[in-house]
């Protein structure tokens, strides 16, 4: 079955932010040190107890998936090519919205980026359950890649609920 694909609408300075955050993103896949912290929360401790078999699992993991990741990544910022982050636009041309279509194929491609963006993020801020809100620019961010994430989720919810009719 050929399944259309999904349509969000974006307006042109959000799909300009999500384009950057994509595009860095990528940067801190590819660029990375080994004890930056935010890429340890995208390759967990598999044996936090046990340092040998810890160092042996990273070590046959981690770069393949972080590999995943940006090929992730990758697969998301292509759906986002009509937003150029450096573009200078009115504030009126900011508020006009595009829609972004998005392959059914590359559906969980973009759930793992914006979700591995937002354990990013949160690592970075020190967003815990315990401290969920810490308030500031970056949990703006946070809060609003929640908020795509939503919307993305209701979006493939209509799709599937309008497929089956």
């Amino acid at each position: 079955m050929n399944t259309p694909p999904i349509t969000l609408s974006v307006a042109m300075i959000e799909g300009m932010h999500l384009a950057r955050l994509v595009d860095d993103f990528m940067e801190l896949l590819r660029d990375t040190e080994q004890d930056d912290p935010g890429v340890a929360r995208l390759t967990p401790n598999a044996y936090p107890d046990d340092d040998d078999a810890s160092v042996a699992f990273a070590s046959a993991t981690r770069a393949d998936l972080l590999d995943r990741r940006l090929h992730d990544a990758r697969t998301m910022r292509a759906s986002l090519q009509v937003f150029d982050p450096d573009a200078e636009v009115t504030d009126e041309d900011a508020r006009v919205s595009r829609d972004v279509r998005v392959r059914r194929e590359d559906v969980d491609a973009w759930l793992r980026t914006l979700t591995a963006i937002r354990l990013v993020i949160a690592t970075r801020l020190g967003i815990t359950d315990d401290a969920p809100d810490v308030g500031g620019d970056g949990q703006a961010v946070y809060d609003w890649l929640g908020y795509r994430l939503e919307l993305l989720i209701e979006a493939v919810d209509e799709s599937d609920a309008y497929a089956l009719r």
